[in-house]
């Protein structure tokens, strides 16, 4: 077994990569005051859908850690999509 095949680091992992995904683009496409509030009401549907996109950036990165067949480390970059998706959905 891997030392690194766990469950916990696979949920880290899957919650920070799209929140990073997320911030990257922010800046990328100029909304860098995308977190005060009247700018966070007007855009809910452009967060949605970031959320959605960093989504499947983890799915890509579930795909290669079972092609890695690293188990464990995947369902916990699964389990966190699910948050993901589910406040994606909520903001568009």
């Amino acid at each position: 077994m891997n030392k690194w095949d766990s469950l916990w680091l696979g949920l880290l992992i899957g919650l920070l990569l799209p929140a990073l995904f997320c911030v990257a683009y922010a800046h990328t496409i100029g909304l860098q005051h995308l977190w005060q509030e009247e700018m966070f009401e007007a855009l809910k549907p452009v967060i949605g859908r970031m959320l959605l996109l960093g989504s499947v950036a983890n799915m890509g990165v579930m795909f290669v850690l079972y092609e890695l067949n690293v188990w464990r480390l995947a369902k916990g970059v699964m389990l966190a999509i699910i948050p993901y998706m589910a406040a994606g959905i909520i903001l568009l």
